[in-house]
C-alpha cells in the first residue's frame, strides 16, 4: 500500500467573484509553469524592496496584457453571441411568421368547410321540402281524382233535376232559363231565412225585454224595501236625536241657570274685591290706579295687605306673649 504524504502547503483557493481573483489566477498559473526550485534559506538571494517592486510591476504588466487579450477575446465573443442571438430572433419572427400564415391557412380551410357543410345541410333541407312537397302534391292530386269521381257521380245522379227545371222553363213562360228558377228560389229561401231571422231575433228581443223588466221590477221592489229600511232607521234616529236634544236643552237650562247663579256670585265677588280694594288703598293712601276689571291687580293689593296684617298680628301676639311672660315674672 502506497503511502501518501501530507501537503505541508496546501493551495487555498480564493474566496470572491471570478474578476477580482483574475490576478492570482494568472500567478498561480506562472509559478505552476515555472517550476520554482526551492533552495536553502541561506542560498537564497535577498531581494531588496526595488527589486520587489520592479517585480510586482512586471507581474502587474503581465497580468494587465492578459488581461486585455482576455477583454478582446471576449468582445469577440460577445459579438459572435450578439450575431447568434441576431440570428435565432430572425429565426423565431420567421417561425411566428410560418405559424401565422399557417393558422390563417388552417381557418381559411376550415371556413371553407363550415361553408361547404352549411350548403350541404341547406341543400339537405332544401332536397327534404320538396320531397315533402311532391308528397303532398302528389297526396293533392289522388284526392282530386277522388273528388273528380265524386262530382262525376254528382252530375249524373242530379241530371233528372236538370231535365226536370227544362220542364219548368217551358211550362212556365216568365223562366226563360233554368238558372232563373234558382234565382227565384234562392230569392224566396234567402227571404224565408230573412223573415225566420228576424223573427227569431225579435222574439229574443222581446224575452230579453221581458227579462228585463222582470229584473227591474225586482231591482226597483228591493230598492223600496231598502228606502223603506232606511226610513225606518231615520226615523228612529231622529226620535233617538230629538230625545238626545230634549235632554241637552234640559241640560243647557240648568247650565244657563247655575251660569247666572255664577254670574251674580261673580258680580259680588267683584264689587266686594274692588270695595276692599278701593278701603285699602285709602287706609294705606295709595293712589286707585288700578283699572276696575284688572282683578288680578287688585288681588295682589289685597294680599299683600292681609300679608301685612298677618305679620303685624303675628307680632303683636308674640309681644303680648311676652309682655304676659314678664309679668307672670314680677308676679
Amino acid at each position: 500500500m502506497k503511502k501518501t504524504m501530507k501537503d505541508l502547503a496546501p493551495i487555498a483557493l480564493p474566496h470572491g467573484p471570478p474578476v477580482e481573483c483574475t490576478q492570482e489566477y494568472f500567478k498561480s498559473l506562472m509559478e505552476s509553469k515555472c517550476m520554482i526550485k526551492k533552495y536553502p534559506v541561506w542560498d537564497i538571494a535577498r531581494p531588496t524592496p526595488q527589486v520587489l517592486m520592479e517585480q510586482a510591476r512586471r507581474d502587474l504588466m503581465e497580468a494587465e496584457e492578459k488581461l486585455a487579450e482576455k477583454r478582446e477575446e471576449e468582445k469577440k465573443n460577445r459579438a459572435i453571441m450578439d450575431s447568434k442571438w441576431e440570428d435565432l430572433r430572425n429565426k423565431e419572427l420567421l417561425l411566428k411568421e410560418s405559424f401565422i400564415s399557417f393558422n390563417k391557412f388552417i381557418r381559411e380551410n376550415q371556413e371553407k368547410r363550415d361553408r361547404a357543410e352549411r350548403k350541404m345541410q341547406a341543400d339537405n333541407e332544401v332536397l327534404m321540402r320538396k320531397t315533402r312537397e311532391t308528397e303532398v302534391m302528389r297526396q293533392r292530386v289522388v284526392e282530386m281524382e277522388e273528388v273528380k269521381q265524386l262530382m262525376e257521380k254528382q252530375v249524373k245522379d242530379y241530371t233528372i233535376y236538370e231535365d226536370y227545371l227544362m220542364a219548368v222553363v217551358h211550362s212556365y213562360p216568365e223562366f226563360k232559363q233554368p238558372l232563373d228558377v234558382l234565382n227565384r228560389y234562392e230569392a224566396l229561401a234567402a227571404a224565408k231565412y230573412t223573415l225566420a231571422e228576424r223573427q227569431e231575433r225579435d222574439l229574443e228581443m222581446l224575452e230579453y225585454a221581458r227579462q228585463e223588466i222582470g229584473a227591474l221590477t225586482e231591482e226597483k221592489k228591493l230598492f223600496i224595501m231598502g228606502l223603506n229600511n232606511m226610513l225606518a232607521n231615520l226615523r228612529w234616529q231622529y226620535d233617538k236625536v230629538r230625545n238626545r236634544v230634549v235632554k241637552w236643552e234640559l241640560a243647557l237650562n240648568r247650565l244657563k241657570e247655575t251660569a247666572a247663579k255664577r254670574h251674580v256670585e261673580l258680580c259680588h265677588v267683584k264689587s266686594a274685591i274692588w270695595s276692599l280694594y278701593v278701603k285699602i288703598c285709602k287706609q294705606k293712601g295709595l293712589p286707585i290706579d288700578v283699572d276696575t276689571n284688572d282683578f288680578e291687580q287688585q288681588l295682589v293689593v289685597i294680599m299683600r295687605a292681609l300679608l301685612e296684617l298677618r305679620r303685624i298680628y303675628r307680632i303683636a301676639q308674640r309681644r303680648s306673649k311676652e309682655k304676659d311672660a314678664e309679668s307672670m315674672q314680677t308676679a
